[in-house]
């Protein structure tokens, strides 16, 4: 038996071009991605080097006598791909329609290995190579579509924290002045994030003055009230002042049904009115 894998090894591994060159030729894909037939040479060159690299990875399978040694090369293919077509922002249904098509075209060259008369091949063979060879493939998906979410969700999670921090910048005017212009829904995320970030650039920007401007958020509720009286109180404790600008007619209207209070805090109307009571244009200042 042994002898007989070493040759269905050998088949497949002497077939490998001829294996990635028909999954290559017959590949059908949506133009744009990495599997779309106009895609460009230096991709297809890529999948093909990938594709050899898979077929060798579960033709190991027919050869490998313990098969808990079969999961670090699985592993690893799955990574390497797994972050290339993450990086490539290619659908997981599109991989998976491919590791599909190529599974039939793999076990089909098998499959002409057993009806060769050199072997003196059996059922029983047949039936073990079949178990063998969908159970490597079946892991290897399994691998690649769990280290794919995990890239993917570190991608997501690294782009998410990056538009939030670019959503909640202090822009400074002077060193003692700046402003906090506050634009879109807030959420419970976003406010925690609002605090942290303003917190971490007041002591770094060394502000006095902070100029929390709200025109731009739509909705104020006794949430985001009382984070933005969160941020307040946190940045006194650090010796900086803050006015809240920009609360809209509508706002201000919700503010007050819902019993929020901004008395304690210097509001005003306009960015403008704000720097003016500051004395922004004072050279004093700044």
């Amino acid at each position: 038996m042994d002898n007989k894998n070493q040759l269905l090894y050998d088949f497949i591994i002497d077939h490998c071009t001829e294996l990635t060159d028909t999954w290559i030729q017959s590949k059908h894909a949506a133009k744009g991605t990495v599997y779309a037939p106009d895609a460009p040479e230096k991709v297809k060159e890529r999948l093909r080097k990938q594709n050899k690299k898979f077929i060798h990875t579960i033709a190991a399978v027919f050869i490998t006598p313990d098969k808990e040694s079969i999961y670090e090369p699985i592993k690893k293919w799955a990574s390497e791909v797994a972050n290339d077509r993450v990086e490539s922002n290619t659908q997981i249904s599109d991989i998976i329609s491919q590791f599909k098509q190529f599974r039939q075209i793999y076990w089909e060259k098998i499959s002409e290995f057993t009806l060769s008369d050199t072997a003196n091949i059996t059922p029983k063979d047949i039936w073990e190579w079949s178990y063998l060879f969908h159970f490597a493939f079946d892991t290897l998906i399994e691998e690649f579509v769990s280290l794919y979410t995990q890239v993917l969700n570190k991608n997501l999670s690294a782009q998410k924290e990056m538009i939030l921090e670019l959503s909640s910048p202090i822009i400074t005017l002077t060193n003692k002045i700046s402003i906090l212009p506050l634009i879109g829904e807030i959420d419970t995320q976003r406010a925690k994030f609002i605090l942290e970030s303003t917190l971490m650039q007041c002591q770094e920007k060394k502000v006095d003055y902070l100029v929390i401007d709200l025109s731009g958020v739509p909705i104020v509720d006794t949430m985001v009230a009382n984070q933005i009286f969160l941020v307040v109180s946190s940045v006194n404790l650090l010796g900086v002042t803050c006015l809240i600008t920009g609360i809209r007619p509508e706002v201000a209207q919700t503010a007050v049904q819902l019993g929020i209070d901004f008395s304690a805090i210097p509001t005003f109307s306009t960015l403008q009115k704000a720097l003016s009571y500051l004395h922004f244009e004072d050279t004093t200042i700044s």
